[in-house]
């Protein structure tokens, strides 16, 4: 009837020297089928091979060798072997989350590509979106078969629609993600189906198990021990949720709380409430603000022309005339204060504005003098203007979480174990609810979930387990809380889809400030005309340096002259005497 399967090779169980066989199945946790063979009976079974155990021609456990110690007693010696489920294979497998990384780091430009990382996000896939429980489980199983290269099937109708909060952690094996999640899901149930070419994993809440309900006074049943209790100290009267968010914007730090309740209107003060404040990734925004000065160009208008040549600051508006203005660039107003970016959406350039000047003063008389400014013009206005440099969203509060929690953790659980001794054991209890007949009527509908079951193979005993999962550290209420209470808000959201760390990026800052202008003044001239504004071209006084025959310096001079037979002083504009050229020579040569 039973028989093995190893190394291609199946055999009964006593072709194999098999004398006893225990299978023990468990929530969340390895199956295990422990082998004693006779110590006689060469060979052994090796370490991590295969073995298959067929109950008839039904598949009825699979899984590999995990443990080959030899036992010698003074009466008998034997071989133990222990075969472990695919559960195993989750607690030895670390979980891995693709993450987006650039290819080339000294390129901003350089395209992202798939790195495995043990830093996990849970609640989240790689494109930056959140995924429910039973999605989030699904990827772990995937990245078991895909990369670890284990034959193992999900439940294709796993029904875990919960949303979490995401949750930051490094470094878990598979198994310990799993565990993680169904926190938040207390009273789901694992279990696998080895019937398959491949095992297959399924995880239901307690509402979705199949019932069984087993009458106690059934001479079939083979009930020798029960132990039955309520544990109304685990039932939780309500689930009130708090979630803090921090958010910062420019440096100005502000907290903001929401609660979620089940029942409605619960305020967690009830003894054995439970209440969990779970902190979540609030906004954050940072801006970049430039002032901008800015006034139009009137470059027709006298005052505009005295504001930007210094000198005409003290001649009368009256006393001068502007004419022939001519400019380069289009834009309208001058750039006062402050630089012009990009992100402003505004243009700033270099503007070139001409002009001829008359005006008469004190000092000076000037006829259509050109001059020039130089200036940055621009259409930006005169305001603050503001620019959004990073932002970071914040986390979504998970819908309908605490009444999800609630369906966990509000029904009265009972635990209990019953031993039952049958000719064969069934091997149809795990991944059931519980109810028993014949006996206390709350037994009747106490739906209480099986957490463990061994199966001696020889003698048909069957041991089983129910209520709380003890062994997961969810029987009391400190337990419920544990997990969240080290837990902080992720700080990594948005790096595993875009490959670049949170508040990352550059602004670019202004380009064009005002111009300063030199200052406007005469300089040094090498010539100079002198034109009567009435008749321009006839009368005229022309002082130009080029015109000189040699070096020679012309500056007021002192001279004598006889006036009225009076020798009177008088000064001139000359240079010293001097002797052309051919003068000098012909005196030198007579």
């Amino acid at each position: 009837m039973w028989s093995l399967t190893y190394q291609n090779r199946r055999r009964s169980f006593a072709d194999w020297g098999i004398s006893r066989a225990t299978r023990v199945l468990k929530n969340q946790a390895t199956d295990t089928l422990t082998l004693e063979r006779d110590g006689e009976y060469p060979g052994a079974f090796a370490f991590g091979e295969p073995i298959r155990i067929h109950r008839s021609e039904e598949l009825w456990f699979q899984g590999i060798v995990t443990e080959t110690p030899s036992f010698d007693r003074a009466h008998r010696s034997y071989q133990r072997h222990v075969i472990s489920g695919p559960w195993w294979f989750l607690e030895q497998t670390i979980y891995q989350q693709k993450w987006k990384e650039s290819s080339d780091t000294s390129s901003e430009d350089s395209p992202l590509q798939d790195v495995y990382k043990s830093h996990l996000i849970l609640g989240q896939d790689e494109n930056g979106d959140a995924l429910t429980l039973g999605q989030q489980i699904g990827d772990v199983i995937a990245y078991l078969s895909q990369e670890a290269g284990v034959a193992l099937a999900l439940d294709p109708q796993l029904d875990l629609p919960i949303f979490i909060p995401y949750d930051e952690c490094k470094d878990l094996s598979c198994a310990e993600v799993i565990r993680r999640l169904l926190r938040w899901a207390p009273d789901t149930v694992s279990f696998f189906d080895y019937t398959g070419e491949i095992p297959c994993l399924y995880l239901k809440r307690q509402a979705q198990l199949e019932a069984l309900s087993l009458d106690q006074k059934d001479p079939r049943l083979g009930l020798n021990e029960l132990q039955v209790r309520p544990r109304h100290d685990l039932q939780i009267p309500a689930v009130v949720l708090k979630f803090e968010k921090t958010h910062t914007v420019n440096g100005r730090v502000w907290s903001t709380l929401e609660t979620q309740a089940w029942p409605l209107g619960a305020d967690g003060t009830a003894p054995r409430s439970l209440v969990m404040t779970i902190e979540l990734e609030g906004s954050r925004a940072t801006y970049v603000r430039q002032k901008i000065g800015s006034e139009p160009i009137d470059m027709n208008s006298i005052s505009w022309w005295k504001e930007h040549l210094p000198g005409l600051e003290n001649i009368s508006a009256e006393a001068i005339t502007v004419e022939d203005v001519e400019r380069t660039g289009e834009l309208t107003r001058e750039l006062t204060e402050g630089s012009v970016a990009s992100w402003m959406n505004a243009s700033a350039e270099t503007a070139l504005i001409q002009a001829r000047i008359s005006y008469t003063s004190d000092e000076e008389s000037v006829y259509r003098k050109r001059v020039a400014v130089k200036l940055r013009t621009t259409d930006a206005l005169s305001k603050t203007y503001q620019f959004l440099s990073s932002y970071t969203s914040e986390e979504n509060v998970p819908s309908g979480l605490a009444e999800q929690l609630y369906a966990g953790v509000s029904h009265l659980p009972f635990e209990g174990q019953l031993r039952l001794e049958t000719q064969e054991v069934s091997g149809h209890t795990m991944g059931k609810k519980l109810n028993l007949l014949g006996g206390d009527a709350a037994w009747e509908t106490m739906q209480a979930v099986v957490q463990e079951v061994t199966e001696e193979l020889g003698s048909g005993r069957t041991q089983i387990r129910f209520g709380p999962a003890q062994h997961l550290g969810a029987a009391d209420l400190v337990e419920l809380t544990r997990s969240n209470r080290h837990r902080f808000s992720v700080r990594n959201a948005l790096a595993r889809s875009s490959g670049e760390a949170e508040g990352s990026g550059c602004v670019e800052q202004g380009k064009h400030a005002p111009l300063e202008n030199t200052a406007y003044g005469p300089g040094k001239y090498q010539k100079m005309i002198f034109i009567h504004p009435e008749a321009p071209t006839a009368r005229s006084i022309t002082i130009d340096a080029s015109a000189l025959p040699c070096d020679l310096a012309v500056r007021l001079r002192e001279e004598n002259v006889c006036e009225s037979g009076l020798v009177k002083k008088r000064l001139s504009l000359a240079s010293e005497p001097f002797l052309e050229e051919s003068s000098d020579s012909n005196t030198t040569g007579s």
